[in-house]
């Protein structure tokens, strides 16, 4: 019990950290949590499991933004799972409010060697589908990315994980494959000096990420898991925009491309065989300059609730 006092209270100091800088964690286009790449309780001896997911935190701009998700895995065998996740979002700020459908996220992952107490590999492919185009509007008026559901991109998803019973290293890449997405904001369309705040996003173009991230996993007991380490996500390239009042062309957006570096808490208990309930939090120690993605989080909290069957 004073473990488990111990590890929670470790959880809210990490979480009440968060509070006052700006992260990048799990709020990034998605897969530092897709497959192989995400962070799992314990050795899943159930086949399926559904997940509810709540994340909600504070954006640029004091934008408050609430990402609910279901996300579905099932362990077919041995060496194959797969696994599903639909998101949503609601977003609420200075230039109005939106709600809409995010993304589905769809991946298979193969296990190569799956034995105790040694060195197992698996690899994922996935892919993201936009159920928005980034468009949502306020007044006729395009919001910017902060407020949109999804990035507005179809992208292909890869990964590999090396992983015994106590650690996981991962490497992901995430490459969009649609070119720009369908946002139309500029700050000039507002009037309005709060706008001129954001990061012009017409006809956004968003280019690769890739990811790598080393992980500790503890279990305390058999119903308490804990997993802390850090996760890398370097951006490879300077974002784009077009802006027809200067040029057709697209304008390159200084400092939107390099690392962000997170160290990642995250925690769950099995309240029963089949339910489990978990918490993930994060800290940025290094990020890029710019996100005109509108994925930078000041404060973000992600409870989750799992029925395995």
């Amino acid at each position: 019990m004073q473990s488990l006092i111990k590890i929670s209270s470790g959880c809210i100091v990490l979480v009440l950290f968060s509070i006052n800088a700006a992260a990048q964690g799990c709020s990034d286009a998605g897969f530092c949590s897709i497959g192989n790449l995400g962070q799992q309780p314990k050795t899943e001896t159930t086949k399926q499991k559904i997940t509810l997911l709540f994340p909600a935190g504070i954006g640029d701009e004091e934008v408050f933004v609430f990402t609910p998700a279901i996300q579905y895995d099932n362990q077919l065998n041995k060496k194959w799972a797969v696994q599903a996740k639909l998101t949503a979002n609601y977003a609420d700020g200075n230039l109005g409010s939106a709600f809409a459908p995010g993304d589905i996220y769809v991946s298979g992952t193969y296990i190569f060697s799956n034995k105790k107490n040694i060195w197992n590999v698996s690899a994922t492919l996935g892919t993201k589908l936009l159920l928005s185009q980034s468009d949502l509007k306020t007044a006729n008026r395009s919001l910017p990315m902060q407020y949109q559901s999804s990035l507005g991109t179809i992208d292909l998803i890869t990964g590999v994980a090396l992983y015994n019973k106590h650690w996981q290293i991962a490497a992901g890449w995430q490459q969009p494959l649609t070119g720009t997405n369908g946002n139309n904001f500029l700050p000039i369309y507002f009037n309005d000096a709060k706008a001129d705040k954001y990061i012009p996003s017409n006809d956004f173009n968003r280019k690769a990420d890739v990811l790598l991230r080393g992980m500790y996993k503890h279990s305390l007991n058999n119903q308490f898991y804990l997993n802390a380490g850090l996760l890398g996500i370097y951006h490879l390239g300077k974002d784009t925009y077009i802006d027809g009042n200067i040029s057709n062309q697209p304008i390159a957006i200084k400092g939107s491309d390099g690392l962000t570096l997170n160290a990642s808490v995250a925690s769950w208990y099995a309240v029963s065989k089949k339910i489990t309930i978990g918490l993930t939090a994060a800290v940025p120690l290094l990020i890029r300059d710019v996100r005109p993605d509108g994925l930078t989080r000041s404060f973000v909290i992600a409870p989750e609730i799992s029925w395995s069957f």
